[in-house]
């Protein structure tokens, strides 16, 4: 089991947009794109100790081949806008994927 996280952090006082986003983009990824594998999703943001501009979004896969199917599926065109959307939300370069494997 994998526990796939993408990290990002949002534009101060943007977080409200950016989780509509976050959560109307999630609704399509389950629709229409092997995001559907994942056994569970949750959208985190900070609260003590991390920022509330830090946000996580995560995905928990039984494979790293499932994960991998559902990124390579994020070209398609009906991501396009939810990517144009939350773009001037996010600070630029704070993006990124963690991968854990679930040890226990």
């Amino acid at each position: 089991m994998l526990l796939c996280q993408w990290h990002l952090d949002i534009v101060y006082g943007h977080q409200a947009e950016a989780l509509a986003i976050l959560r109307a983009w999630g609704v399509e990824k389950a629709a229409s794109s092997e995001f559907r594998r994942a056994r569970a999703t949750r959208l985190m943001v900070g609260h003590v100790g991390v920022s509330p501009s830090h946000v996580v979004d995560e995905y928990s896969f039984d494979s790293l081949g499932d994960f991998e199917a559902a990124l390579d599926g994020m070209g398609a065109p009906q991501f396009r806008r939810h990517s144009d959307a939350l773009a001037p939300h996010v600070v630029p370069g704070s993006q990124r994927w963690e991968v854990y494997r679930v040890a226990g």
